[in-house]
């Protein structure tokens, strides 16, 4: 296999840190030359790994499914690598699968690269104990980052594990306890994409709230807030966005700090519940007061924020009022998208052990409702910025020949842009990794479009600049 032009594919599933970490092997896979496929689209991989989720029963189908179609995909003598949250939980029933002949779990992943370029250098392809390999397992921040030429944004791995314990998640099972990459890795790396031209850094960790940089006893543990403080320290060429974190992680020191035009005003906060009930059962260390009380403290420093929140229906013993509690909280705070799950049982937990007596049934209507008022919420989110001005990085195009650019704007709205011929730039002309102004021009029921209004770094966002 090794003397022939090698293909990959990698398919990722779950959250926004397991496709951060699967784009970041895909990045260090092409640059050492690796032609990137998708067997989905008919394409025979050399090589393929899944990296799978576990967060719902659901997410196990999926990824098995994955896993059963690269084995039908792949070039004869090739290799499946499956790894991921549900690689770590549940690794003896992936080996069984047959043909499947490496399985990693997340402490391993980052060292993909490695082991392929071992096995093409001669080590045999049948499966085997990966401490061959690694004896030093723990590769947990050792991925290259994302920074690919394909895209404007970059992820960074700031944090991985969780020390929580809500009774519904078996992520502390697929991710061990809290731990934090020290703070001048991150520095260093933040630097270099920047110096890159990329101008969107996005901080992520399966607990990004609980990211504390390295102690020692001259000097204590520091939080997140002090790590966003040292980031925009290194320039003023871009801005930084959170992806998720725990409302009980909002220290009133984050709480100044995000206040802050560089952090985009995106806040994506778990709710889980509106019933108080129900949060206790949950193991959630807070209620609906303390919640609410949050948002109010985010939204008077930044109005223009677009609030995310993921929400459980049909949670063991949740009745009809406990859900109206729900409904009532999320209209009442006017979230401007939820991310809806069905309760699901997984093994290991709390909640594995309580009745799951809501019946499926009831718990996909539940859903759909959520889902409705989500996506009503949205648009009418979208729709307050019609005519106004937001800064947006572009990280896409559209269909080919089209003209059309895709961009994210600061406060998280994805605007489609017609080729302009603004400053030089035409229809067809390359705005990756260009932060522009957008003004909103019409928002549809899933879409909205604006029009570029100036050049590249010419618009800055200040305290001043208007909602």
């Amino acid at each position: 296999m090794g003397q022939r032009a090698l293909t990959v594919a990698i398919i990722n599933h779950g959250c926004k840190l397991n496709q951060f970490e699967g784009e970041s092997l895909e990045s260090e896979l092409e640059n050492a030359g690796f032609a990137v496929v998708d067997f989905r689209k008919g394409v025979q991989p050399d090589i393929a790994v899944i990296n799978t989720c576990t967060v719902t029963e659901k997410s196990d189908r999926k990824s098995r499914a994955s896993v059963y179609r690269a084995l039908a995909a792949k070039k004869p003598g090739g290799i499946v690598i499956v790894t991921g949250c549900y690689a770590e939980t549940d690794a003896q029933q992936l080996r069984g699968i047959r043909g499947v002949d490496f399985v990693l779990g997340n402490s391993t992943k980052a060292a993909i690269p490695v082991l392929i370029d071992s096995l093409i250098k001669g080590f045999p392809t049948a499966p085997l104990e990966i401490d061959l390999f690694f004896p030093e397992k723990d590769f947990t921040f050792q991925f290259s980052g994302a920074a690919s030429p394909h895209r404007s944004r970059v992820f960074v791995k700031v944090q991985d594990g969780c020390s929580m314990a809500c009774a519904y998640c078996k992520v502390p099972m697929a991710r061990g306890k809290s731990r934090s990459r020290p703070a001048a890795e991150i520095l260093s790396y933040v630097q270099q994409v920047v110096a890159q031209g990329y101008r969107e850094i996005v901080l992520t960790g399966i607990n990004l709230g609980d990211y504390r940089s390295s102690s020692t006893s001259r000097k204590p543990e520091r939080g997140l807030s002090v790590l966003l403080d040292k980031l925009q320290e290194i320039d003023e060429s871009f801005r930084i966005r959170l992806s998720s974190v725990e409302p009980f992680f909002f220290t009133d020191d984050l709480i100044e700090v995000i206040a802050q035009p560089r952090i985009a005003p995106h806040f994506h906060i778990p709710l889980q519940s509106g019933s108080d009930r129900i949060l206790a059962l949950m193991g959630r260390p807070y209620g609906m007061d303390t919640y609410m009380n949050l948002v109010k403290k985010i939204v008077a420093l930044r109005p223009e924020s677009h609030l995310a929140t993921d929400l459980i229906a049909g949670f063991p013993s949740e009745n009809r009022e406990d859900f109206q509690h729900t409904l009532e909280l999320v209209r009442e705070i006017g979230f401007s998208s939820l991310h809806v799950f069905k309760y699901s049982p997984r093994p290991g937990t709390r909640a594995f052990h309580m009745p799951d007596d809501v019946p499926y049934e009831e718990k996909a209507l539940r859903s759909r409702e959520l889902i409705a008022l989500g996506e009503e919420l949205n648009e009418r989110y979208r729709r307050q910025f019609c005519g106004k001005v937001r800064e947006a990085v572009f990280e896409s195009k559209g269909e080919k020949g089209s003209g059309r650019w895709e961009g994210i704007t600061d406060n998280y709205i994805r605007v489609c842009i017609e080729g302009d011929a603004l400053f030089g730039i035409r229809t067809g002309g390359n705005l990756n990794r260009k932060l522009l102004p957008v003004r909103i021009t019409r928002v549809q029921e899933h879409k909205t479009w604006g029009e570029l209004t100036g050049s590249d770094r010419e618009y800055q966002y200040t305290s001043d600049t208007p909602y």
